[in-house]
């Protein structure tokens, strides 16, 4: 290593500039009288005292009284120690500084609050244009007419966009929206409630409509938080009230495995085949996945003793399907699925075909006046 190269490095371990051109010159040179010393580097002579003390001390060197002062370097066996010690944890500190710049902030990534409702709306403006799979959403009239263009949009891409629209003359307030290309399901809210957007499983926009004295919002980016506003939207808000449009149109898609349990649950224990393609990930490595098979079993509490469609308070704790596709069987979870093989994220049903359970001979669904998933609506 060069001289300089050499000294900068002694610097960074501790020594000054005088100290660190002292040592290496008593390093190239061997024993000296500390009056060469200081000839031979930058430190003054009137200092050269001081800095060889200081470099003994700190057991570089040892000095020896003859006619004048000599200093020589010492056997550097505790300074090599001390410097690859140091050296490691620099390296060590490097990569922790590393770790620490690569993962997100907190702010980012969790939860922010602002001040102003139209912070929240223009959030979720953005949300429901990048959206990919499904969005919840419950906004008073006004607020729902100023993102039916970003509705329309995710719509047109194939997102699942289930509405609640507050106050008592919904159907008047949105009677001049395309609602066939703006939403898959709209129910009208009598009770007024807060703005809440959920998109995708992870984004959450929430504001309380009603306390127009405290003005605020909350933005959220993160999943089991997100989870939490989604019961509260299926319990609080969606279960609670009639529909004002659905698109029946097959096929029937499903954002959430308790919606599919709800509609389709009754059908199967009919002793009906049903077919579902199941999009969503491998739950031991986030991989993600789509499979087509039937539904062999449907688990969860109270399932031997619900007559109709369950509610959600009974899928609400543990709901689990056994899927048979290519002669293996799967467990398919909900959102947030630990046990199961697959979480499911997107649930297509693909076909229904009722048995005669007397004959076993198959009976059409279509038959009747009204498709077998709208009878198993009309159960409940």
């Amino acid at each position: 290593m060069d001289r300089d190269p050499l000294r900068n490095a002694l610097e960074d371990a501790g020594l000054t500039s005088y100290q660190a051109d002292a040592y290496i010159t008593l390093l190239e040179q061997g024993m000296m009288p500390a009056v060469e010393v200081a000839k031979q580097c930058s430190v003054p002579v009137s200092q050269i005292y001081d800095v060889l003390r200081a470099l003994e001390r700190m057991d570089y060197i040892e000095t020896h009284d003859q006619d004048k002062l000599h200093a020589r370097p010492k056997e550097p066996i505790d300074v090599l120690r001390e410097l690859r010690s140091r050296g490691e944890r620099m390296n060590e500190a490097a990569d922790s500084i590393e770790d620490r710049w690569e993962q997100p902030a907190v702010s980012d990534h969790k939860v922010g609050v602002v001040k102003h409702e139209e912070t929240v709306i223009d959030r979720a403006r953005d949300l429901i244009r990048d959206a990919e799979s499904f969005i919840e959403l419950s906004a008073n009239v006004d607020q729902f007419r100023s993102l039916t263009s970003a509705l329309a949009d995710a719509r047109d891409r194939g997102v699942i966009t289930n509405v609640a629209v507050y106050g008592t003359e919904v159907e008047d307030g949105i009677a001049n929206v395309e609602l066939d290309e703006t939403v898959t399901e709209i129910r009208a809210c009598q009770i007024p409630g807060p703005f809440l957007l959920i998109a995708d499983r992870t984004q959450t926009c929430f504001t309380p409509n009603d306390w127009a004295n405290r003005p605020f919002g909350v933005l959220i980016d993160d999943y089991l938080l997100s989870f939490i506003f989604h019961w509260y939207f299926q319990t609080g808000v969606w279960a609670l009230w009639e529909t004002v449009y659905e698109d029946t149109a097959p096929p029937y898609v499903y954002m959430t495995l308790e919606e599919f349990v709800r509609d389709v649950g009754p059908l199967w224990e009919d002793v009906a085949n049903v077919a579902v393609t199941i999009e969503g990930a491998w739950v031991e490595t986030n991989e993600p996945c789509q499979i087509t098979g039937v539904v062999t079993d449907i688990w969860y509490p109270g399932v031997y003793r619900s007559e109709g469609r369950p509610s959600f308070e009974e899928l609400a704790g543990f709901l689990q399907l056994e899927l048979a596709a290519d002669g293996d069987l799967y467990s398919v979870g909900g959102w947030g699925a630990v046990y199961e093989d697959i979480e499911a994220v997107r649930i297509t049903l693909e076909e229904i075909a009722l048995e005669d359970p007397t004959s076993g001979v198959e009976v059409d669904p279509g038959a009747a006046d009204v498709p077998a998933i709208e009878r198993a609506s009309e159960d409940d």
